[in-house]
């Protein structure tokens, strides 16, 4: 923000110098709207989900932007990896994929702020995680 400033107040100067002072409100408009911008990516990156199995579950942990935390579990025994379409849309289809979780009729997305092209493999290393659960609770570990 301080190189952006700073490049504007240049800038603001040489306008104001050539007598068209009207430029300053329209460059300090600009650094207002690049600060709500960073404000806002900043606020939308502290968004996580923590996927964890244990033997008989897995544990989803939500953390929204505000740092409010919801945890979900679903039993792992019955639990399906599912991703609707199975096709990645393209940039220029309006839907958008999607992973879901489903066990003993409830269902959940996970993952719905990743692109495209992380769902896949985080449907595929979900699978594998849930498959070790299992294997887990079948010989007692």
């Amino acid at each position: 923000m301080a190189a952006i400033g700073s490049l504007a107040f240049i800038i603001g100067f040489g306008f104001f110098m050539a007598g068209a002072w009207p430029v300053i409100g329209f460059l300090g408009l600009e650094i207002l709207i690049v600060w709500g911008a960073f404000k806002l990516n900043y606020r939308a990156a502290r968004r996580r989900e923590t996927l964890k199995t244990e033997a008989d579950d897995l544990i989803i942990q939500r953390t929204d932007p505000n740092g409010k935390i919801d945890i979900e579990t679903l039993s792992t025994a019955w639990l399906r990896v599912q991703i609707t379409p199975s096709i990645a849309p393209t940039t220029a289809q309006r839907y958008r994929q999607r992973v879901i979780l489903t066990s003993h009729g409830k269902s959940t997305e996970i993952g719905s702020f990743l692109h495209p092209a992380e769902k896949k493999h985080l449907a595929n290393e979900l699978t594998s995680m849930i498959g070790r659960a299992r294997e887990r609770q079948l010989h007692g570990d």
